[in-house]
């Protein structure tokens, strides 16, 4: 395994970890809509959406693997950057369950724009983009009930 192999890995890990607790911390912001959340859920989901992702890739285009997952791990910690940025805000200051769903909603819709910019960059199929969605759309009822 090469030097390069290794650091893409621990950085998909290291961010694999970001991501899970901030949603985790996040739905916890959310109890009249998520009342069950556990951290094991959030850990199955979004390590699972890198064996969907992954399973894709190398099913069907069977190259860029690494580059394709790090660049899709980088989309999930620039989402949970600002979600972070979201949660020291409602530290301070009243925010409304709406409120808080139409700000999930925004980061989410520009997730999906820069996985779908990033795709393209990388010259692999946009149905990465669809696949990546449907993955997350999934787990909506695994997550409300």
């Amino acid at each position: 395994m090469t030097i390069k192999i290794i650091y893409q890995w621990s950085y998909i890990v290291i961010a694999t970890i970001i991501s899970t607790i901030t949603l985790f911390y996040y739905a916890k912001e959310l109890p009249e809509l998520i009342s069950n959340d556990k951290l094991s859920k959030e850990i199955v989901m979004c390590t699972g959406q890198l064996i969907w992702q992954g399973g894709i890739i190398m099913l069907c285009i069977k190259r860029k693997i690494h580059t394709y997952l790090c660049h899709m791990i980088t989309v999930s910690l620039l989402g949970s950057l600002v979600l972070i940025s979201l949660l020291f805000l409602y530290q301070i200051a009243l925010i409304s369950l709406e409120i808080k769903v139409l700000l999930f909603l925004i980061v989410v819709s520009l997730m999906i724009i820069e996985h779908a910019r990033r795709v393209k960059k990388l010259k692999l199929p946009s149905y990465l983009t669809a696949t990546w969605v449907l993955y997350r759309l999934a787990w909506l009822p695994i997550l409300l009930f």
